[in-house]
């Protein structure tokens, strides 16, 4: 008796035959239904039953009538079905330990069901092949022997069992499907098959059993497998998930060329295929390469297999295609090549006529597709600004990106000439100082904005096969670091003039106004900021891989559902930290207005006057409100709705990064620096017709003298 259950039994029952039972029984109080002759059954004490099916256990006074049995919880030396027994067509048997199971052959049972059982031997006599199902499920056998007949024909599906012998028991089965999936010594225990389907995954094989496989198809998958032979008569073989690292696959041709219409090579550890690893499977319709280590393939590897209709080489590590690899390829109809390192080639798609889904990593490689019969899906992630042809794919922004960048670059360039020329003049005051450094962070976005301008220019008709190149050249990241530091900075120099001019009108006699070391030593810490930012995804980390060579405009602003390297960074810096200076840039024009017009009503100058200083004043504050609004509200929103994942247009980020994110630097040179010299023009223009007045005045005084 096997050890592991609890159930308790009495020595009479630790051997029992069932051909001893009697046909009688005792009544236990439950009528049964009837059979066609209008017979009463009686169920015994220890079963339920349902005519002459009965659920039972215990084997005692089990009547030989019955059609299906289901034994439950037994502990038995042996059970034995036999000859009394002749009407029986199923037996279940659900979690039971015995030594022995018999099963004669004058019991013409169809089914057999074990379930999370134990056995030290399973002899099933089938001569006269009335077996038709045999289905065993997470239980244990010390042997399995079948009657010697040459071929049975049953269905078998065996999942998450043992076999410990390792003998031959079943010399040939035959039926429609084989299942020995999460089994142990089973997948050896036939030698020969006939079935159309073969199922011996996760059965930890290292090599294939030695018998006879006429299967169609054969699922040999998540094994340790290093090298497969088949016959010609397989037409689906699925290999995935073994341990190949070549396409080391034979096939018996001397009857007949191979019929293998479906193969299935995926997560192997498959990293070269050469020339000639196809050439026996010209009937080959469906090929899965996919989640290898493929770095190399022979230009002519697929030369063979022109019948191909689907193929799949995706998450590998491919870097180069060409015409050559396709160019027999006239029938493929489906290509994934996601997820590797592709670099995009004209032609390379050249031969694929029948194409109807490619399926790439990134836009470029759809500008490769070839001319096909009919229409081709190219599915690829969707490109924020570019396209096959131009690197700003909107004709509108990229005319107006010329205007902006010049508006930014001469702008700033006069606005630097005309605070450092007042300098000389006058001492240097902390306004002018953080004007200049502003307007020299302002012309770094004109510059960035003339590169990019220029590199659309430059790539116009062909962009598409220009970007790769473009994207991890030099220029590209220094474009990206330039438009990081020019953004942050000048952000960073709003806030200090703003808190400048609270200062000043609040403490107008302080010693501050006139200390430049500290203003100077602010101007340095802003830059360091500033630098460290944008240098810091340059230092090669794993977590900032191509964060400035993730698009073509070199800049990577969180603009996008689709999460990029270093997102949360972008995240940060983009949104979180220039929100929060956009926030003490709006309180502090407020508290200026404020102190302002206060100061104003102290000093009880002239009405008009001090209004038209007060609405002076008022404008200046709106203007530098407006343009912080127009540059951050709508990024701080678009990345907020991107963060929480809202799916923005594509157009949209074309317009931020041409219009919106540059806008600051265009218009901060005419509110801080033009708007002075047209006061201080102003002013001299007022204190000179003055002194005109005043001339005139004397001499009016002079002559009526």
């Amino acid at each position: 008796m096997l050890s592991g259950d609890n159930t308790s039994t009495t020595k009479d029952e630790e051997d029992v035959d069932l051909t001893k039972s009697n046909g009688h029984l005792f009544r236990k109080g439950q009528d049964c239904s009837a059979d066609s002759s209008n017979q009463s059954y009686f169920c015994p004490a220890n079963c339920t039953c349902s005519g002459p099916s009965l659920n039972c256990s215990s084997v005692h006074n089990l009547p030989t009538y019955i059609t299906s049995i289901t034994l439950h919880s037994l502990v038995q030396d042996t059970l034995n079905f036999s000859a009394r027994f002749s009407s029986l067509k199923k037996i279940q048997i659900t979690s039971c330990k015995s030594c022995d199971l018999y099963i004669e052959n004058t019991v013409a049972v169809n089914e057999i069901v074990i379930n999370n059982s134990e056995f030290h031997s399973v002899y099933i006599d089938d001569e006269d092949d009335y077996l038709r199902q045999l289905n065993v499920f997470d239980s244990c056998f010390g042997k399995m022997v079948f009657s010697p007949t040459f071929q049975h024909h049953f269905e078998l599906n065996i999942q998450n069992s043992t076999l410990n012998a390792t003998a031959l028991t079943i010399p040939s089965l035959k039926g429609n499907k084989v299942d020995m999936s999460q089994t142990r010594g089973f997948p050896n225990s036939i030698k020969r098959f006939d079935h159309l389907v073969v199922n011996y995954s996760s059965c930890d094989l290292t090599e294939l059993p030695d018998a006879y496989l006429k299967a169609i198809t054969l699922d040999v998958s998540e094994n340790k497998l290093r090298d497969c032979h088949i016959l010609y008569f397989t037409q689906i073989l699925h290999l995935q998930r073994n341990l190949f690292d070549t396409i080391n696959i034979s096939v018996d041709t001397r009857q007949s060329e191979a019929r293998l219409q479906y193969l299935d090579f995926s997560y192997n550890n498959i990293e070269k295929i050469e020339r000639n690893d196809f050439n026996d499977f010209h009937n080959l319709l469906y090929l899965n390469l996919n989640s290898n280590n493929i770095v190399y393939i022979h230009n002519n590897a697929f030369s063979e297999i022109g019948q191909l209709v689907r193929l799949d080489l995706s998450n590998n590590e491919i870097r180069i295609l060409t015409r050559t690899h396709f160019i027999r390829l006239t029938s493929l109809q489906y290509l994934n090549l996601q997820n590797n390192n592709l670099n995009v080639m004209e032609g390379m798609f050249d031969g694929l006529i029948s194409v109807q889904y490619l399926l790439v990593d990134y836009f470029t490689l759809c500008c490769a597709q070839p001319k096909a019969k009919g229409k081709i899906q190219c599915l690829a992630p969707v490109n924020e600004i570019s396209s096959c042809d131009h690197l700003i794919d909107t004709p509108f922004l990229g005319i107006v990106i010329w205007y902006i960048a010049l508006v930014a670059v001469l702008g700033n360039f006069c606005g630097i000439l005309y605070r450092y020329s007042m300098m000389k003049r006058k001492y240097m005051s902390s306004f002018a100082l953080y004007s200049i450094n502003m307007g020299v962070a302002d012309f770094l976005m004109g510059v960035y904005l003339y590169i990019i301008a220029g590199a659309n220019l430059t790539f116009s008709g062909r962009y598409g096969f220009a970007d790769e190149w473009w994207r991890h050249s030099p220029i590209c990241t220094l474009a990206g670091v330039m438009a990081t530091l020019s953004s942050e900075t000048s952000a960073l120099f709003v806030l200090l003039i703003t808190i400048d001019r609270i200062h000043i009108i609040r403490s107008p006699f302080s010693k501050f106004k006139l200390n430049c070391r500290i203003p100077k030593f602010l101007s340095g810490l802003v830059w360091t900021i500033a630098l460290l930012l944008s240098v810091l995804p340059l230092l090669g980390d794993d977590y900032f891989h191509e964060y400035y060579s993730s698009s073509g405009i070199c800049i990577s602003l969180p603009l996008s559902v689709q999460r990029k390297s270093g997102w949360e960074y972008s995240m940060i810096v983009f949104v979180g930290a220039n929100f929060l200076i956009f926030i003490a840039i709006l309180i502090g024009q407020v508290v200026i207005f404020t102190n302002v017009v206060g100061a104003g009503k102290t000093l009880q100058t002239h009405q008009s006057t001090r209004k038209l200083k007060e609405m002076s004043l008022a404008k200046i504050l709106i203007a530098v409100a407006i343009t912080d609004m127009l540059c951050w509200i709508p990024i701080g929103v678009i990345g907020f709705l991107t963060f929480i994942g809202v799916d923005i247009t594509p157009k949209v980020y074309a317009w931020v990064v041409v219009v919106v994110l540059p806008i600051n630097s265009a218009l901060n040179p005419v509110i801080y620096t033009f708007s002075a010299a047209i006061k201080q023009m102003n002013w001299k223009s007022e204190k000179s017709q003055h002194t005109k007045n005043t001339k005139e005045f004397v001499l009016k005084e002079k002559s009526e003298t």
